[in-house]
Parts: C-alpha cells; structure tokens; sequence
C-alpha cells in the first residue's frame, strides 16, 4: 500500500516539478498546477516512446519535464516585473477591520491553516466516503468499463508501450489500431511499474481516489483563491465541501466506471481558472497570475483536460464560453463608460469569444459521437429536473429542497456582493444542461445538447460540480462577511466557529438528504455485489500465475469477469473486452470451444490461436446476461477440457488433445 502511494504521488507530481519551478507560481497554484503539468509529458511521452521505440517507464516523462521546465525558465523569471492595476470589475472589496482573528488570517499562517485545513477536510471527507462505498482499498468495481480501464493498464505494461493506438488497438484487428483516450492507463500503469507490486487493481483505485480526493480540491482551491475575491473562509470552504455533492467525484467512480472522464473533470478547474486569468477577470493581487504562467497553465491545463477524455473538452466549452460573453459584456459596459484602454480590451476580448464560439459549434457539430451512441433516456420530469440541479442532487435522485435553499443563497450572495458574478454565467449554462440531460425526451435536440456525452445524465450532470463547489464557497463567503459587518463579533474566535458549525452543518445536511440515500444505494452496486466478479473467482485468477505459464493463452468471457485474467494474472486472453473486432476462428471458439474434441474445425481455429486453458466462470453475466459465449459454459462437462484448478465453483480448465482437420492429434 505505501509503495502504491508513494508510486502515486510521483506520477502526479515529478515530471511536472521543474515547470511549477520555473513559473515561480504562488503554493496553492504550484501544488494545483502539479498534475496537469506532470500529466501532459506523461502523455507526450507515450507517444515518443512508440515512434521512438523507447520502452514505456517513467524516466521519459521526467525527462520532458525537465526539459519544459528549461523551456519556461525565462518566463518565470519575469513574473516579479508584472504589475496589475486594479479592474473596476474585478477589484477586491475593502479588508475587514482590523481586530478578532482578522490579522491571523492575513497573516501567511493564517491563510494557509484556512487553506490546508479546508483541503484536508474535504479530501477525508471523499476518501471517507468513497472507501465506504467500495468497501476495501483493493476492491473491484463491478462495472462493464472497468473490464477495459484495467485490462488497458496491462496491455501497456505488456506491450511496454503506453501510446494511445496501443490502447486502442487492444480490442481492434492487427493493424487497425484506433486513437482511445489513454491519458488514465498511462498513469495507472506507471504507478504499477513504480510501485513493484504488479497489482494493477489496487494502483487503479489508489490513483483514482488521490486524484478524487487530493487532484479535485487542490484544482477548485486554486480556482477560488487566484480568481475570485474570496477570504480564508472562501479558500476553506471550498476544499472542505469539495465531495459535499455526489454529482462529482463520487458518482464517477461507481458509474461506468468512468475514470478517464473522472481525471478529465478533476483537472478542469486548473484550466478555468487559466481562462479567467487570460481575460483578464481575475483580481489584481499577488495571487493573478503572470501571462506567461497563465499561458503555459492554459496549455498544460486544457491539453491535459482534452487527452484524459475528449468530452472534456465539450465540458470546458460548457464552462468556459459563459465566461467569454460574460467578459465580452463587462468590456462593452467598460467602453461604454469611456473608461481608459476600453477599446482595446473589448476588440481583444469580443475576438477572442467570436473565435472560440465559432469553433465551439463546428466541434460540437462534427466531433461529437454518432447518434447511435446517445441511448441514454431522460429519467426525470422538467420540473424534477430544475429541482434536483437546483439542490445538486446527483443523476436520479429526489430534489433535496434545504440544499436548494443554500444554493439559492449562495448564488444569491455572489450576485449581490461579490465581483465575480461570471461564476454565475457559468453556472447557469451548466445547471441548463444538467436540466436538458434528466428531461428532454428523445430526439433531435436532446442529441444537439447531450450528443457529446452519448446523453448520459452522470456525465453532463456532473460537470455542474466544477463551477458549484465555488458557487457555494464565494456565495457564503460573501454572506459570511456581510454578517461580520453588521455583527463584529463574529470577527472573533465566534467567528471561526461558527464557520465550522456551518461547514459540518452543510456536510451532514447533505449527507443524510434523501438524495444521497438514494444515490448511495446505486453506487454500492457498483461495488459491492458480485455481478462481474466475485471473491471465488478472484482468487482463482490470483492463483493461475502458479499453474498457467507465461506464453499460454486462455479463452474467457469478458460478460462474466474471466477476461479480467489479463490484468490480474498477466496472462494473455482470448478477448479483452466486451466490445471487440477479432478474427472468425475467435468467434468460432467463443461459441462452439467446447465441442472441440467432437469438431476438427474449432480444434483447428483452437491450435491456430495457440488456445491452451479456458476459464468456466458458469453462465452468469454482468447488467442480467447469460451464457453470452456458449462454448465455455459447459467446457467443463463436454469432455473438451480438464479442470486443473478450482475455487468454488470457478474452474481453469486446461484443453485436451483434440483431432484436426487433417486427421491428427493436435496437442
């Protein structure tokens, strides 16, 4: 467990050290900026390696990140000469007066207990949860898409190459390798190798929950601090309620499971908050950004965002273009007011928007899957839509009205008193698609809205998250210091305490919501029950590496859990993957290898693809399937193979001698 933590933490953080160095970047943007920029090389790396022929380890996404923290070094070195005057539309309020625990929290330590405490609230609050949820660190989920995420992460390893074709390749025909989002196996079979314990399984979930749990609040912190006017209450806050809706993170590692959209989402912020800098809507302060910083964020950032999983980039579309028109507007009102330097800043700002939108919908358009993908239906009335996006109920569950109320506050409070009301803009967008995504019916434009996402509610629902969390922690900040102007008092120790009864009072309410139950319920399917894999079956597969040799090859069911083989036991499999093009002798002995003692023909197709053991993990099957591949259902009665190995009522069964086609024996 420690080495597949400390395997974590390098992969996240070392190959994007020396560029968070070299743009001599603020702490909570440094630690915010680590993953992204760690993250990018690892990717560009993969792709090196495959032309270059370099084997797939670690040492080669270093070395890039050395090299483009060489590249920016110059750059940072001009952050101390920028100097911001203040924005009318952006200028922080007045400070507090002094007094109470006010000139802690301006203090260096102050502002990093505000910071850190929050952070460390909400990381073991989603830990918390999400460990709840699976039940033990090493658990499987029991989901159609993990069958391929962990599979993938062992054909890089396997292959010792870790480019996107090889991933894609893995469930296609020999030489008809297609491009699949590999940013997630790529990480998760690094930490694998780093880690040294060829556990694929517990490298998947330590990286998914650091990245949940640690990646998630650190983007959202960087986010509130560098672009809004939020006090320490705001940065606490806004780590603390990081995991306060299941929309995100929780209900993407049950769902699916969607883990390279997970890492996509999770990285937004860092790549939000370079938009916010870059037009010029961020706070003047020691906190903005330099343009170079901010360029190579936005860079690092959005790159990282689109190769994690290309419905990222529709995400950041979401959330991003809101902010565009937003700025285009208060540039307009800034000329119209015949304020210096106007009209510049609003020719600038409305190009860059018309530019951004026009390629927006040519994207959204022409890469966007086909409509055969979106066969998600809405689960949900218009009304129930608008009630469960306006209390941030997840996907399918009952509208919590007390969190309403809050959001409605909050929401409230960043209208009235804050000076970042483009969070509003970008909040509105996203709560109308979580709307569009539960209520509009099937059809033309339930597909022009959602299409991107193959209309699945978990996904477009869950992109509110990214602009909601500081919503809520800006909107009560806000409150907060209304309050304390009207009741000094709270600017005492009383008023540290009642921000953490609040933040408790926020958690638990929501925490014990009907929304939640509901929600937790569905997720524990996810993980709990044994529809893929049960705890028999498991330990059969982490037994074969003592009885299967290295070069043998083992016919299995994706459906019923055997193919997961191939990641657990590092032993090649007929199919990987439920979804697979494979040639006509793998069909033929996915149907019919239990007759071939009887069928010189399948005999044939078995000894061509070198079919030495097969797994019998009986007929029954993920999401109520069975007996999907019926030549391994009763290979253990039939006479065609042996059991060598038994758990329960799993079996590895090793094939026997059969007659080919020419009339010998075939071993």
């Amino acid at each position: 467990m420690a080495a597949t933590l400390l395997a974590t933490l390098a992969v996240l953080v070392l190959p994007g050290l020396p560029a968070a160095f070299a743009l001599r970047l603020r702490p909570t943007v440094f630690a915010a900026a680590l993953a992204p920029l760690s993250l990018l090389p690892i990717a560009v790396s993969a792709e090196l390696g495959r032309a270059l022929g370099i084997p797939w380890m670690i040492g080669t996404a270093l070395v890039l990140g050395l090299l483009l923290g060489a590249i920016v070094w110059p750059l940072g070195r001009r952050r101390g000469r920028h100097r911001h005057t203040a924005d009318p539309d952006t200028a922080a309020p007045a400070p507090a007066p002094a007094g109470g625990v006010g000139p802690f929290f301006a203090s260096a330590r102050g502002r990093a207990t505000a910071t850190v405490g929050g952070l460390l609230v909400g990381g073991v609050f989603i830990l918390v949860r999400q460990l709840s949820i699976m039940g033990s660190l090493d658990a499987v989920s029991q989901t159609y898409d993990n069958v391929f995420h962990l599979n993938a992460t062992r054909h890089i390893l396997r292959l010792q190459d870790g480019s996107a074709w090889t991933v894609g390749g893995m469930t296609q025909l020999e030489g008809q390798e297609g491009y699949y989002p590999a940013l997630w196996h790529q990480a998760a079979s690094l930490v694998t190798q780093l880690a040294g314990q060829d556990d694929i399984i517990l490298a998947s979930n330590v990286l998914m929950l650091a990245v949940a749990a640690v990646v998630w609040p650190l983007g959202l912190v960087a986010l509130v601090r560098t672009t809004t006017s939020a006090g320490p209450l705001g940065w606490f806050l806004t780590g603390a309620l990081a995991g306060v809706s299941a929309l995100f993170p929780l209900a993407l590692m049950s769902w699916g499971l969607l883990l390279p959209y997970l890492l996509s989402l999770a990285l937004m912020p860092i790549a939000i908050t370079s938009v916010v800098h870059l037009i010029g809507l961020a706070p003047p302060g020691r906190q903005r950004l330099s343009r170079p910083a901010t360029l190579v964020l936005l860079a690092s950032g959005c790159g990282a965002v689109a190769l994690a999983h290309p419905q990222g980039v529709f995400g950041g579309l979401v959330l991003g273009v809101p902010i565009l028109l937003w700025a285009t507007l208060v540039r307009a009102r800034d000329l119209a007011l015949r304020r210096p330097r106007a009209t510049g800043a609003f020719l600038v700002t409305a190009a860059l928007t018309a530019v951004v939108m026009a390629g927006s919908a040519m994207l959204w358009t022409r890469a966007r899957p086909g409509r055969g993908s979106a066969v998600w239906e809405p689960n949900a009335s218009l009304r129930e839509a608008i009630g469960q996006t306006g209390s941030l109920s997840p996907n399918a569950s009952p509208t919590f009205v007390p969190m309403g109320v809050v959001v409605a506050l909050t929401l409230l409070g960043v209208l009235l008193w804050t000076r970042s009301r483009w969070l509003l803009a970008s909040w509105l967008v996203a709560a109308g698609f979580s709307v569009a995504a539960r209520a509009t019916p099937v059809g033309e434009l339930r597909y022009l809205l959602t299409g991107p996402w193959y209309s699945d509610n978990y996904r477009v629902t869950a992109i509110l998250a990214v602009v909601a969390i500081p919503v809520l922690a800006v909107g009560i900040d806000a409150i907060g210091g209304r309050a304390a102007a009207v009741w000094p008092v709270l600017r005492s120790l009383l008023g540290v305490v009642v921000a953490m009864l609040l933040t408790a009072a926020v958690l638990t309410m929501n925490l014990l919501s009907p929304a939640t139950a509901v929600s937790q319920q569905d997720m524990l399917g996810h993980w709990i029950y044994d529809a893929l894999l049960s705890d028999d079956e498991r330990e059969l597969l982490e037994q074969l590496p003592e009885v299967v040799p290295e070069d043998a090859i083992i016919a299995t069911n994706a459906w019923n859990g055997s193919s997961l083989a191939y990641a657990i036991s590092d032993r090649e499999v007929l199919n990987t993957h439920m979804g697979f093009e494979a040639e006509p002798e793998v069909h033929l002995l996915n149907a019919e290898l239990d007759e071939a003692h009887r069928d010189p023909e399948v005999c044939d197709a078995m000894h061509e693809l070198g079919v030495d053991y097969a797994l019998d993990f009986g007929p029954r099957e993920l999401h109520g399937r069975s007996a999907t591949y019926t030549g391994l259902n009763e290979i253990s009665e039939t006479g065609a193979a042996e059991v060598v190995l038994q758990v329960g009522e799993s079996r590895l069964l090793r094939m026997l001698p059969c007659e080919g086609t020419d009339g010998s024996m075939i071993e």
